[in-house]
């Protein structure tokens, strides 16, 4: 079975501009390219896969690129469950395996718990994808995701700013999902660089 990841990719940014669900409905998150989320959870994927034996590339990699296809601003339906059906149609009109294509549909509809992650049954293509997912708009990318956030609403200080990094960026300081080695690394890594920015944001405001 021959997969083409460039045309997977070209066929769900196709469904998120003609769903109009490539952009958030949130005013405040203009900046957001659902897109462009989803080209990023398959590269963090790439990178994760490399430290761990045993894990199924194709799965992970078309799962990572239909994660988020549903998204939609024409229906209340979950995301989860439209993507799923889309990827069901690309998978059928290019005669995908159907253990393949059972498990990837299975994979796209459940991404959104989260808790699975933890738990012994999860298979590890699961677990690549939720971290991969995780791992993404957090540490360096997450505190610019809240200074545009926060600057939206036009702060009269840097106040606002500081909570809102503190709210947001911050919240992966006590939290330890990562399950894969080279996930674990780079979820640690992140931390550390919050860690120092929120100290040296709390020294140059003077509140230390």
């Amino acid at each position: 079975m021959e997969l083409n990841y460039e045309d997977m990719l070209e066929f769900v940014k196709h469904k998120l501009i003609e769903n109009k669900g490539i952009r958030s409905h949130k005013p405040q998150l203009y900046f957001r390219n659902r897109f462009e989320h989803i080209k990023r959870v398959y590269g963090w994927a790439k990178r994760i896969m490399q430290g761990v034996d045993g894990c199924d590339e194709k799965i992970v990699l078309t799962a990572a690129i239909f994660h988020d296809c549903g998204y939609t601003n024409l229906s209340k339906e979950a995301h989860a469950i439209l993507g799923a059906h889309l990827f069901l149609d690309y998978a059928k009109d290019h005669n995908f395996d159907e253990e393949f294509t059972n498990e990837i549909y299975a994979m796209i509809l459940n991404h959104s718990n989260k808790e699975l992650i933890k738990e012994k049954n999860t298979s590890i293509e699961m677990v690549v994808l939720l971290e991969a997912d995780l791992i993404d708009e957090e540490g360096a990318l997450g505190i610019v995701f809240d200074l545009l956030a926060e600057g939206f609403k036009c702060p009269d200080s840097y106040d606002s700013v500081f909570n809102e990094i503190m709210m947001h960026s911050a919240h992966i300081l006590n939290q330890n999902y990562m399950v894969t080695p080279i996930a674990k690394q780079i979820w640690e890594n992140k931390k550390a660089l919050i860690k120092e920015f929120i100290d040296d944001l709390k020294y140059d405001l003077f509140m230390e």
